[in-house]
Formats: C-alpha cells, structure tokens, sequence
C-alpha cells in the first residue's frame, strides 16, 4: 500500500499547470551549467569528495580546492539518478512513491523558536514541542511525511539534531526527512532506524528516512554535509540536494542566471553521488528565493520563491528526477 496522491501539470483536457519554461530554455540552462561547472567549477570542502571527483578524472585545484567537473561525468549521473524512489514509511501504509508529475506535501523546517499555542507568545522550542510536533504531522492526511520543523533550544545542537530522529522513530507512522548535518548524526540516524527496520540490511533496503546535503551559494559544497552526502549514498538513503540562493544576494538577481547557479550546486551534488554509488536515490530539491533588500535576508515564501521552485521543479522533471521544492 502507499499514499494516495495528485498529479500536477499533465497534459490533457481540463488540466492546470505552470510551465514556466519551454524546452529549449531548459536547455539553454542545461549546457549553460555545464559550461559553469567545467570552466569556473565548485569549491568543495570536503577533501573525501575532492578524493571522489579527482579518481573520475575531474581536475582538482590543490591550492584552492575548487573542482572542476567533466560534461560528460554530469550527463551519466543525471542517466543514473532513479527517476522515483519509494520513501518507505515506519507504517507500510503510508509509502509513498516520488517522482515524475505526482504531487504530495510535508511540513518545512526547522526553526529554532514557535509560537506558543496557549500562551500565543514566541518561545524557544523545546524536546517536548519537537514531539508534539511528530504527532501532530503524523494525524495529517494529506501530508506524506514528517520533516523535522523544530531544534529543540533545551539540547546542545548537535543532539537536538539526534533527538529529532529518535522523536521521528518514537511517535511517527509515516517517511522521516531528517536534518542530518554530520557523520556522527547520519550514523545515530542508521543506528535507531535499524532498531525499528530489523537490522541494518533491512534499513539499507528500504530506508525509513531521507537526509539532506545543502550546498551553499555560490558554488560551494561544505565539508559534513557533502560528507553526510557520501556516506548516505554508500549506505542507500535517499538524500535530497537542497541549495538555499538567495536571488540578488548570493546569485544574480534575474531568474535564469539564478537558476544556473543554482542547478550547477544540485548536479555537482548529484554528480558526486552517483560517483560515489552509480543508481543511488537523490532528490533535485530546492530552498533558493530572493533577497529581501530592506533586511538581507533570505525572503522565504516570497512570490519570487513560488516562481524560482516552479522553474527547479520543471527542471526536474527535464532531468526526470524526482524534486522537493519550498513553497512560495
């Protein structure tokens, strides 16, 4: 069984959809990113990935640690990237296939504060907050999964992290997507999933939780989240590749060049992965909006950020890989 879900933007009488660009500008993006990551190339942190890219015939800038990446290494991992992968749930019942046009929704993260639903004052959110939280997602029909929306302010950080997975574990039914920012998190993640899974094979074969490897604009892969993005595609967890640009700040402020930037950090990430496991499940996601020019910071829920994930979600589907996008 698995959860029942919408298809947007198909192609027949009475339909709706938003396409925000034509094939021959996705295109026109495509080679264009290939050209950005061939001839400027990305910083990548992380010495294990800069080992992966220079054995695959990348070339490696010893002083800078920028990488250079070959088309032809971009063209195979978008072939190799899964077009769906099933996001198992604790619950059987509540799998759910992504992919292709197919539409389903989960809550956005995280946040460090909340306001109180009695006292209706902000508050740092607290361990028991993280789990009321849980609970409340997992009574949600039309939502397919739990994304942690809280780092509870009563932990040190790095075990608020941890402990949103064992609140996932504890009191969800459904697929976690977890915020999972080093090695010693992702294998607290594995460790607790196996428990419920029966085993570690058990887990590596149907992955109770995705995790997420956010570059950071411009063109940069930091050092534990690319590493979490090696170890998770060793491992056979889905990771999502969730870049957070902020037009006008951290990339162009005009949508394509934007998008370039941004599509060069996902298919760098991608790139990597397949290096690392060729077939490994991986998510075209995106967080990347404008900013705002009065405060400079990023403008999350913007209606530059609805238009910016329509044009990332369209690019998905050129790639045929499954997306995640933030809402605007």
């Amino acid at each position: 069984m698995t959860i029942k879900f919408q298809y947007a933007n198909l192609l027949h009488a009475g339909s709706f959809g938003l396409n925000v660009f034509s094939p021959d500008d996705l295109e026109r993006i495509h080679l264009a990113t290939l050209d950005v990551l061939w001839n400027v190339g990305v910083l990548v942190k992380s010495q294990k990935a800069r080992e992966i890219f220079g054995d695959s015939g990348c070339v490696v800038d010893k002083k800078t640690d920028i990488v250079k990446i070959r088309p032809h290494l971009v063209e195979d991992a978008i072939q190799s990237t899964p077009a769906t992968y099933r996001a198992h749930a604790i619950d059987s019942e509540n799998d759910y296939v992504a992919g292709g046009t197919k539409t389903g929704f989960v809550n956005f993260g995280e946040a460090p504060a909340l306001l109180d639903p009695v006292t209706r004052k902000v508050r740092a959110a607290t361990k028991k907050d993280v789990d009321d939280t849980v609970r409340f997602v997992d009574t949600l029909e039309n939502v397919v999964g739990w994304e942690r929306p809280l780092t509870a302010q009563d932990l040190d950080e790095n075990m608020a992290s941890i402990y949103n997975a064992y609140s996932f574990y504890t009191h969800s039914s459904k697929h976690g997507f977890l915020g999972i920012y080093n090695l010693e998190q992702f294998d607290a993640a594995v460790k607790m999933g196996a428990v419920l899974a029966g085993g570690e094979d058990n887990l590596r074969h149907s992955p109770l939780f995705t995790c997420s490897a956010d570059p950071v604009s411009p063109l940069v892969l930091t050092e534990e989240p690319t590493d979490v993005l090696i170890a998770a595609c060793k491992f056979g967890a889905p990771i999502k590749i969730n870049p957070l640009g902020m037009a006008g700040g951290t990339t162009c402020v005009n949508m394509a060049s934007t998008l370039i930037t941004h599509n060069a950090e996902v298919l760098s990430s991608i790139t990597l992965g397949q290096l690392v496991n060729k077939g490994a499940p991986m998510v075209y996601g995106s967080s990347t909006s404008m900013m705002d020019m009065k405060t400079t910071l990023s403008a999350m829920g913007a209606p530059e950020m609805a238009m910016i994930s329509a044009a990332a979600a369209k690019l998905a589907q050129f790639y045929q890989m499954p997306s995640w996008v933030g809402g605007g």
